[in-house]
């Protein structure tokens, strides 16, 4: 597919520059992914070692989320003006914070660690998505599409090594040192590798969610992210639960089950880069909602662990690509109001992750586990009709 007239041709010099910075983007992207790889096991421990009951581990998920929301609706825009390489190491070293906190702190200041996973959180999914977004333009290569399955993989890393730690006998914190430690190698890789330049700024207003005044159009991206979000979203926090406390499985099935999944996800963007985005992103959207439905009832129909992790597989594979094609949609509704377009849609994404929480929490304390699965499953079909509103347009990423 040809390269659209306002990206330069891939072998202009400029096109190689931004080429050289994508290996330490995807890093970095990778790492979040580890993190949260490593907390699906993690989590586990953590609730029983603190006697944490689910009710309570959703209130402070829910105030993660408010965080997060907060950092990317006030905090992200004000910051455009510093450079990006900056931005995007002092994001991922917001989170290893927070994951040292999150290993460290006693019960009674845990929340501290959740703000600061929080703040992570919301400025890697803003700065981390804006730089991707820039060098997808810049080289016409599907990096969006290669940073989301970098979170992916690492979320197949994450729960390998936090199973493999914890199934040996050790206590939940040095699995999440580890992921701690690795965003601080890839913040400092991105420091040196990145942009020396500011994001582009933009409108100067210091209120993200005005995107959406200035481009209504915004709205369509949005929807399919909060959907998609808070499916992969509950999946990273709760799945390990339902596993584990649900199903009866061991440590080490409930972490083959979550790799199963975002290997998925992991190859399921890779393809979604290469072959999907030549249908157009509406139909790619569509696609992954109806794939992300079926494969999600199955794994909360039924009661085998081995089942679940084949269709945790099918949900991956099919849910990868939703996020990461809305995401591709903000440059054409939002042009030259990216950084603003980028953190309004997330917030909006987020937004889910912020009553999700404390509602599955409160599902699964009324209930079961498996009630909260299906309420999770049930919102694929948001992702379906949000695709279908979405333009027709936005073929122009080559795929060679």
């Amino acid at each position: 597919m040809a390269t659209p007239p306002s990206q330069p041709p891939r072998s202009s010099p400029i096109s190689e520059e931004e080429a050289r910075r994508i290996p330490a983007l995807l890093a970095g992207y990778w790492s979040f992914g580890q993190y949260w790889g490593t907390w699906v096991i993690a989590v586990v421990e953590l609730n029983r070692h603190r006697g944490l009951s689910y009710g309570r581990n959703g209130v402070l998920l829910a105030l993660l989320s408010i965080v997060a929301v907060l950092v990317m609706t006030f905090g992200a825009p004000r910051l455009t003006r510093f450079p990006t390489n900056g931005l995007v190491a002092g994001s991922l070293t917001t989170l290893g914070v927070g994951a040292l906190a999150m290993a460290v702190l006693p019960t009674g200041t845990l929340w501290i660690a959740f703000v600061l996973v929080g703040a992570g959180n919301g400025l890697i999914d803003v700065f981390l998505n804006v730089e991707a977004q820039r060098v997808e333009v810049a080289t016409g290569r599907p990096v969006l599409q290669w940073l989301h399955a970098s979170y992916a993989a690492g979320g197949v890393t994450g729960a390998a090594v936090g199973g493999a730690i914890v199934a040996a006998g050790a206590d939940y914190p040095a699995p999440l040192a580890i992921a701690g430690l690795l965003l601080f190698l890839t913040a400092a890789w991105n420091a040196r590798r990145g942009a020396n330049a500011q994001a582009p700024a933009g409108d100067p207003s210091t209120f993200s969610l005005s995107a959406f005044r200035r481009h209504p159009t915004l709205w369509v991206p949005a929807l399919v992210i909060l959907f998609a979000f808070l499916v992969e979203g509950s999946m990273d926090t709760w799945s390990g639960l339902y596993l584990q406390d649900q199903l009866g499985a061991s440590v080490s099935k409930a972490a083959l089950a979550f790799a199963a999944f975002s290997a998925a996800l992991c190859f399921g963007r890779l393809f979604a880069g290469r072959v999907l985005f030549g249908f157009g992103r509406r139909t790619t959207i569509v696609l992954s909602g109806v794939g992300a439905a079926i494969g999600g009832g199955v794994a909360a129909a039924t009661s085998s662990p081995a089942v679940v992790a084949v269709a945790f597989l099918v949900l991956g594979f099919a849910i990868s690509a939703s996020a990461p094609a809305a995401f591709g949609l903000v440059d054409e509704a939002a042009p030259g109001d990216q950084p603003n377009g980028v953190a309004a849609v997330t917030t909006i994404g987020y937004s889910g992750f912020v009553w999700s929480p404390p509602i599955f929490g409160w599902i699964a304390q009324a209930f079961d586990l498996r009630a909260a699965m299906v309420v999770i499953v049930s919102t694929t079909a948001g992702i379906v009709v949000a695709g279908w509103l979405a333009p027709r347009a936005g073929r122009g990423l080559t795929i060679d």
